[in-house]
């Protein structure tokens, strides 16, 4: 006879019980095995109706938004806003064994920036150059080791010392302003310095 029901159920599929309960086990439901239809429905409209009061997004109840509501914004995108803004500086190098360099490549990189990579001359001659925010920070903190012999005779402090200092003087300008722009372009025009 156990065959029979066996049979049966395999025939007619699972019961409505086991449906539930497996439907429970999905939602996490806890239950005890021995638990009546009527309590695991009640548990599971209960679990169901909690879960769609905590569903707040807008798009789910209204698809239409309206025009002006801000886009969230990637990591990404507030990263390549602030440190990809150009900065107008005048660089001076202060490392005595990097005097006869008219300027160097700087790289700065990130998984959100990607890699920025930039020669940046020194202005020597007083001209300004615009470099990129990140670039300029990097400036900023880099520094290098200062030596300095004193060997004259009855010294203080004969021998050697040294410390570590900034290795560039960053004099941060005002952008420039449209009429400056404009000589610029025309000189770069003259130049042939932009295709």
């Amino acid at each position: 006879m156990s065959e029979d029901i066996q049979t049966e159920s395999l025939i007619n599929g699972p019961d409505e019980l086991s449906l539930l309960k497996q439907r429970a086990t999905v939602l996490g439901i806890v239950f005890s095995n021995n638990i009546g239809l009527d309590k695991l429905k009640e548990k599971v409209d209960a679990h169901l109706a909690q879960l769609e009061a905590t569903v707040t997004a807008p798009a789910l109840t209204d698809p239409q938004l309206p025009a002006n509501t801000p886009k969230k914004r990637t990591l990404r995108q507030i990263m390549l806003e602030e440190q990809m803004k150009l900065v107008r500086v005048n660089i001076s190098n202060l490392d005595p064994k990097k005097k006869d360099l008219p300027g160097e490549v700087f790289t700065v990189a990130n998984e959100y920036l990607g890699t920025v990579r930039k020669y940046i001359p020194y202005g020597a001659d007083g001209k300004s150059y615009h470099i990129p925010m990140c670039l300029y920070n990097l400036l900023k903190d880099k520094e290098f080791l200062y030596i300095r012999v004193n060997n004259k005779p009855g010294a203080k402090n004969a021998g050697v010392s040294h410390e570590y200092t900034k290795e560039f003087s960053l004099e941060v300008l005002p952008p420039l302003t449209e009429e400056e722009l404009k000589k610029l372009a025309l000189a770069q025009a003259a130049s042939n310095a932009i295709d």
